[in-house]
């Protein structure tokens, strides 16, 4: 995955079973506490904790490593490798921005060629709608993966989004890149507009 570099400071988090277990991470060196919030559980009784890190102006790649001490005396550990610090984007929109590489011109170069672009990671939703805001993604058609053939003509990798961010990742020197394709053809603008938004221009009583 690809998380936002400085000057801007990404967050990592996670959920528990547990309200108020302390949570450590680790990265780079660099060690990050916090502890579950109880304004946060979800629907499954889960709680949320998060961790801002540092604004890292390296590229990394680097190990997120994170630990919970369980009742039993052990850790519970998830590591997240290979984890790169550039610039991510959020490619959204109707049917031209979900339009697939393998549908392009020249679809079979621009696949052939993906293999150069190891710094640029994919991220692609599938079609899940709620009434409500959602803390997490509800579907993954591509969950985080390395640019390569098989991943950009795959299907579910946006044409646009694809040529945008390896145009950026070219001009900025190859600087990694986060491509987060969730688009859905043909639909309106109010789908896409948090609540309050709607309610505000007395769109949604």
């Amino acid at each position: 995955m690809v998380l936002q570099r400085a000057p801007q400071r990404a967050i990592v988090w996670g959920y528990t079973d547990t309200f108020n277990t302390q949570i450590t991470l680790r990265m780079n060196e660099r060690v990050y506490h916090t502890k579950s919030s109880p304004s946060s559980d979800n629907a499954f009784g889960q709680f949320i904790w998060s961790v801002t890190l540092d604004p890292q102006p390296e590229e990394g790649p680097f190990q997120v490593l994170v630990t919970q001490p369980l009742s039993n005396g052990t850790l519970a550990t998830i590591t997240l490798d290979d984890v790169l610090f550039g610039d991510v984007w959020v490619c959204s929109g109707q049917s031209n921005m979900e339009f697939s590489v393998g549908e392009m011109l020249n679809a079979s170069v621009e696949i052939e060629n993906a293999i150069k672009y190891p710094k640029i990671r994919l991220l692609t939703t599938l079609h899940n709608q709620s009434a409500t805001p959602e803390a997490e993604l509800l579907g993954i058609g591509l969950n985080w993966t390395v640019a390569s053939p098989t991943s950009v003509g795959s299907g579910y990798t946006s044409a646009v989004c694809w040529l945008y961010g390896r145009m950026v990742h070219d001009a900025l020197g190859g600087r990694p890149m986060g491509l987060i394709h969730a688009s859905w053809g043909a639909t309106e603008i109010e789908f896409w507009t948090p609540a309050q938004a709607l309610k505000d221009c007395g769109i949604l009583s």
